[in-house]
């Protein structure tokens, strides 16, 4: 086999493939054999038909297709394995001779990882807000959320729909008479609450008694989630079916033993809520310290991000999340069609698409550059610890993972922990109330600092003037006197 290798502009590459003709003839003579053991034709034995007798009965060409597919496809990872290249989407494939007989020929455009121009990624100091303490008000709120889960909930036929009950309703919805997709929100179980589906909606069916019904009409937010319906003025019908009173749980002991039988009371109760809590600040707080390292690690670095690696970002963040709950609601596809069109063009979710990337990429540059791998006995590791977690022997836990093909998304991620954890030990972290501050300062000064290099390549040249040097001088003075006030401001801060 032979392969040709370009370099284009970008994160592409060209690729020419040339698969020997032999191969790929014995291939096809050996396929027609095949057909032919099957053969019934008049004058020759079953099985005995001669080879140019069975291109006369068989579709040759469907053959040769997939003949022709298994050799390109076979011979593309064969390729890109050779040259060591990492491709990151389907290659776009051209035939240029494809001939029984002759060498088979193909041109594949593919995309590879960009380049990534690291910046500083260690001996950053890096400052972080405190751990949130808990509070008195937290308890409470989680004790109000058990008190709900645990409720009683008790049919009402001699009032009215108050805010705070639960009501089952059918619904209709038109614009201007046409009647709207609401899948299977058409029949809707909804607690009545300000917030409730859209803002306002609850205020309607406040009021209504069992097996009634209303029309009324209210004009969608203009951040609805399914773009279409996005202020426009929606006339609703509505039969409310059932009404449902709320009666929260008492809270005492009986509480407690409810949620778990193994708690003595009210009080333990609230130390376990007290203990998980502090778990969950914990994990915030860890969190966010390597949010704010690799948001000045990413930062400091530069790469081109392909517009398929976004449209493949965003489609994965969009399934995720509206995708999942108008699939989920059974809406028509012109509706997801609209919801995803929608998505891709919002600026907030362009930008969280491509610091995701950006991310990624850097990480992957770092581990590159510190030659940062995982090792068998970490993987083994892991396996083990999912093992012992289910109460599961390791050889299942290790050959379920193969057989859902996990197993690489699972040492994807063990890599990623190994290199943000690499990250994380190589950077200071200051733990400070003034952390905003100081990180929009430490901001300032890489931005002045690039400016004033820049100046200083200017006032460097033979051409520059007396002003230029001045301004060079003038911007570099600036950012040291930036540098020591963020020193002033963390001098006696924690770690």
């Amino acid at each position: 086999m032979k392969v040709t290798v370009e370099k284009q502009e970008g994160n592409k590459i060209h690729l020419q493939v040339e698969v020997e003709g032999a191969g790929i003839a014995k291939e096809y003579r050996e396929a027609l054999g095949h057909q032919g053991r099957h053969l019934n034709v008049k004058g020759f034995r079953k099985g005995k038909v001669p080879t140019q007798l069975v291109e006369q009965y068989v579709d040759t060409e469907r053959l040769k297709q997939e003949i022709f597919q298994n050799a390109m496809t076979s011979s593309y990872q064969v390729a890109i394995a050779e040259q060591q290249i990492e491709a990151i989407a389907e290659p776009d494939i051209q035939a240029v001779q494809v001939e029984i007989g002759k060498p088979f020929i193909y041109r594949a455009v593919v995309e590879i990882r960009p380049e990534v121009s690291l910046g500083q990624y260690q001996d950053l100091t890096v400052h972080v807000l405190p751990q949130e303490e808990i509070s008195e008000e937290k308890i409470t709120e989680q004790l109000d959320y058990l008190r709900r889960e645990h409720a009683v909930l008790i049919p009402v036929d001699d009032r009215g729909a108050e805010m705070g009950d639960l009501v089952a309703l059918r619904i209709e919805g038109t614009i201007e008479g046409e009647p709207i997709d609401l899948g299977e929100s058409k029949d809707m179980t909804l607690e009545l609450r300000e917030d409730s589906f859209v803002k306002g909606f609850s205020d309607h069916i406040v009021g209504m008694e069992v097996d009634s019904n209303k029309e009324f009409t209210i004009t969608f937010p203009d951040d609805y989630y399914v773009e279409d319906l996005r202020e426009k003025p929606i006339t609703f019908n509505v039969h409310l079916q059932e009404i449902k009173e709320v009666e929260l749980a008492e809270l005492d002991d009986d509480l407690a033993s409810t949620v778990d039988t193994e708690l003595a009371g009210l009080d333990q109760l609230k130390e376990r809520i007290r203990t998980e809590l502090e778990e969950s600040l914990e994990e915030q707080f860890e969190i966010a310290r390597q949010q704010r390292v690799l948001d000045r690690v990413v930062a400091a670095s530069s790469v081109e991000i392909p517009d398929s690696m976004m449209s493949r970002e965003l489609f994965a963040m969009w399934q995720m999340s509206e995708g999942n709950q108008l699939m989920q609601a059974k809406v028509n596809e012109k509706t997801l069609q609209a919801s995803w069109l929608h998505w891709m063009g919002r600026d907030d979710m362009q930008s969280t698409a491509r610091q995701r990337i950006k991310t990624t990429l850097v990480l992957g540059a770092i581990a590159r550059q510190e030659n940062l791998q995982l090792s068998n006995d970490e993987v083994d590791s892991e396996i083990q610890d999912l093992a012992e977690t289910h109460s599961v022997p390791v050889d299942q836990v290790r050959a379920q993972l193969q057989q859902d093909n996990r197993m690489v998304a699972l040492m994807d991620e063990l890599l990623s922990y190994k290199i943000i954890d690499w990250v994380m030990e190589n950077n200071n972290i200051v733990v400070t109330d003034k952390a905003d501050e100081l990180e929009a300062l430490n901001q300032t000064i890489e931005t002045a600092e690039e400016a004033a290099a820049v100046a200083h390549e200017v006032s460097a040249s033979s051409d520059s003037s007396a002003e230029d040097v001045a301004a060079a001088e003038e911007l570099v003075d600036n950012a040291g006197k930036l540098a020591e006030e963020v020193e002033q401001v963390t001098e006696g801060q924690p770690s």
